[in-house]
């Protein structure tokens, strides 16, 4: 839903203004933000299946918007190695030329959703964030973010402060790597089921669905017809066993991958996890199970412990980082 209930009066934003957009898989987030203050306003929420591209959707949300910013920034969840645009798990696809003739902005910029994320992490206050794993950041050290949701992904951000540059990877399609009998059940259906496992098809929403699925096969259970929202509502709520051992699974898997890229990238600075699904299961995520799995990697178990991780509770994160990337891209000097 909109913050505001105002007509629209098309009257223009200030020059500092962009219309801001965080687009994943499964959800497209929308505001008006002040590039230089990050400040928030019309924000709206649309799921991706509701239109047919993001010239569409953006095209719907500022119908009721009365800012007309000449500005414009998208984090999205796309690689962006060529001049058409596509969003992973979902059938948008589009070009920078249609997305700001949707907009009516003069300016645009897109970068990756991670890299966003990366963006904003130093700007999340105390009440964006809960913090799961102790130790204090080693400042200039790099810093990472992991998240699940339509995908599941990472990106680094490395250098001295106010520096900081973000570096996004393919987390999500490395392979995924079972080690007890339960994840080896996993990984046989997944891979059976595209013919290569990667992170993604377990650490995300349809992946939870699969573990859920393999996890009631194993019980001798009828095949479950339940989405990844319902599974978590009745795992925190203790009301189903089978929901409750997946949820526990995930988040288990979760832990190492984030050990494993703590240790790829020495993020002695701090660990984010972020997206879509992290909000949801933070009492899993805050448990000493995650800190154990987390930090158990031999020799390097006590570094890791000392590492703190953060889980980002606020909803326009993405949005924030899109917001200082399309800052960055037009500084204040050359603004229009």
């Amino acid at each position: 839903m909109f913050e505001t209930a105002e007509e629209p009066d098309l009257m223009p934003a200030s020059k500092r203004s962009a219309i801001i957009g965080d687009i994943g898989g499964t959800h497209a987030r929308f505001a008006i933000c002040d590039i230089d203050k990050l400040s928030v306003k019309h924000f709206a929420v649309f799921e991706t299946k509701m239109f047919t591209s993001l010239p569409e959707a953006v095209a719907h949300y500022l119908e009721a918007i009365p800012d007309r910013p000449h500005i414009a920034g998208f984090s999205v969840a796309d690689p962006l190695t060529g001049d058409r645009i596509g969003i992973e798990n979902a059938s948008w696809r589009f070009t920078s030329e249609e997305v700001r003739g949707a907009c009516g902005v003069e300016k645009i910029h897109f970068v990756n959703n991670f890299e966003a994320l990366a963006l904003c992490l130093p700007f999340l206050n105390a009440h964006d964030r809960c913090r799961i794993n102790g130790g204090e950041p080693v400042d200039g050290a790099p810093m990472i973010v992991l998240g699940t949701g339509g995908e599941f992904g990472s990106a680094m951000l490395i250098g001295p402060s106010g520096r900081q540059t973000p570096i996004a990877g393919s987390a999500g399609h490395m392979a995924f790597s079972a080690t007890n009998e339960r994840e080896m059940a996993i990984l046989a259906k997944v891979a059976g089921e595209y013919g290569y496992a990667p992170i993604q098809s377990v650490l995300s929403g349809r992946g939870l669905e699969t573990v859920h699925s393999v996890l009631s096969e194993l019980e001798g259970l009828p095949e479950p017809s339940l989405h990844a929202r319902e599974i978590i509502d009745l795992a925190l709520k203790d009301d189903d066993a089978l929901a409750r051992d997946t949820l526990d699974c995930f988040v288990s898997i979760m832990a190492r991958v984030a050990g494993d890229l703590a240790l790829l990238h020495d993020a002695r600075g701090g660990v984010f996890l972020g997206r879509g699904i992290t909000p949801k299961i933070v009492p899993l995520l805050d448990s000493d199970r995650f800190r154990e799995l987390f930090a158990n990697k031999g020799a390097k178990s006590d570094a890791l412990a000392s590492i703190p991780v953060h889980a980002i509770l606020a909803n326009d994160a993405g949005l924030r980082g899109a917001a200082i990337a399309t800052s960055e891209r037009f500084p204040m000097d050359g603004a229009v």
